[in-house]
């Protein structure tokens, strides 16, 4: 017979299961229930479970794998990175928009499947984690995928705003978030940190700098070079350098002069009519917004969508979806007050 002081023992962390999805709640409720103490680099452990006690035995130094993997993340910001450049390919090569999106949606299903039955399936759970292991956060496999709500955020986006303002945000997805990331680890503990809890917790004002720079230069990369041009669609571009206004103006579509064309189409410069093409000749031409100003704001948009407390929402969707609608706001305004 076991003795009182051994059944208390504490249970090795290395013998604590996973709960499966007959456990109360379910794996797929509890992934989707995100804690406001969560922290993007552990794992959140029940504050009953035991606390493992010190290893003695463990190496001074991290292994290149915990350094690289784990705490750099290299590979998931490779990741995030490459996917900018296939947006600026598939701009440029000018495919149709209702194509990618249906792709998009196709490897959402898969990969949503995927996850319901990683997070169900603890055999599958091993395999799944074996390949793609490497591109998730410690926290992740206990949650829904990141890839996912990527993938709801680029939808979205390509059917809300004209296609340039949609490659332009999901571009500040890509590139912004893992460089604000980065120099927000190299130099976060030496700036101050953003106030909360407007701002995420954890965010630094290194962070916020590094993805203001980065979001300028997405924008000038875009519009200031001759990318927007070359894969301009029939619809026309929302903004170029020493352009004419679009948004607020008459050159646009709706009686707001939003450019809005319902949900299918979400807002464009123009409905590419007649009609929309004589309006376009008989309204003043009103300056665009300066090169400066747009590169400027584009990038203050960028940092702060990145820095943003959005109550847990996953910032692969409230990254490409709000920056969108503050470029178009942006625009929007500018439209009203040149033309007033």
């Amino acid at each position: 017979m076991t003795s009182s002081t051994e059944a208390e023992q504490p249970v090795p962390l290395d013998r604590i299961k996973r709960s499966n999805s007959l456990d109360a709640g379910g794996a797929v409720l509890r992934a989707l229930a995100r804690s406001p103490h969560y922290n993007e680099n552990l794992h959140q452990l029940d504050e009953t479970q035991p606390v493992p006690p010190l290893d003695l035995d463990a190496p001074a130094h991290p292994s290149w794998y915990e350094f690289w993997v784990v705490k750099w993340e290299v590979p998931r910001k490779l990741f995030h990175c490459i996917t900018g450049f296939v947006v600026l390919g598939l701009y440029v090569f000018k495919l149709d928009v209702n194509a990618v999106v249906r792709i998009l949606f196709y490897m959402f299903l898969v990969i949503a499947s995927a996850d319901v039955l990683r997070l169900n399936s603890p055999a599958f759970e091993r395999f799944y984690e074996s390949v793609l292991g490497i591109l998730m956060r410690s926290g992740e496999k206990e949650r829904v995928n990141g890839v996912i709500w990527y993938l709801v955020g680029v939808m979205v986006s390509l059917r809300l705003f004209p296609e340039d303002i949609a490659a332009v945000s999901i571009i500040i997805l890509s590139w912004c978030d893992p460089c604000a990331s980065t120099f927000g680890r190299l130099f976060g503990k030496r700036t101050p940190a953003l106030p909360a809890p407007f701002f995420a917790r954890r965010k630094s004002l290194a962070g916020f700098i590094a993805a203001s720079l980065m979001g300028m230069l997405v924008s000038y990369m875009f519009w200031g070079t001759s990318i927007a041009r070359i894969g301009e669609r029939s619809t026309g571009l929302s903004w170029e350098p020493n352009g004419v206004a679009t948004f607020g103006t008459k050159r646009v579509p709706g009686a707001l002069r939003t450019g809005w064309r319902g949900i299918h189409h979400g807002f464009a410069v123009s409905d590419v009519s007649m009609s929309s093409r004589l309006r376009e000749f008989s309204s003043r031409n009103a300056p665009a917004i300066p090169p400066l100003v747009m590169y400027i704001s584009c990038g203050l948009i960028a940092g702060f969508t990145e820095a943003l407390e959005m109550g847990g929402l996953d910032d692969n969707i409230s990254i490409p979806i709000l920056s969108g609608f503050l470029i178009w706001g942006m625009l929007w305004v500018w439209g009203w007050i040149v033309t007033a």
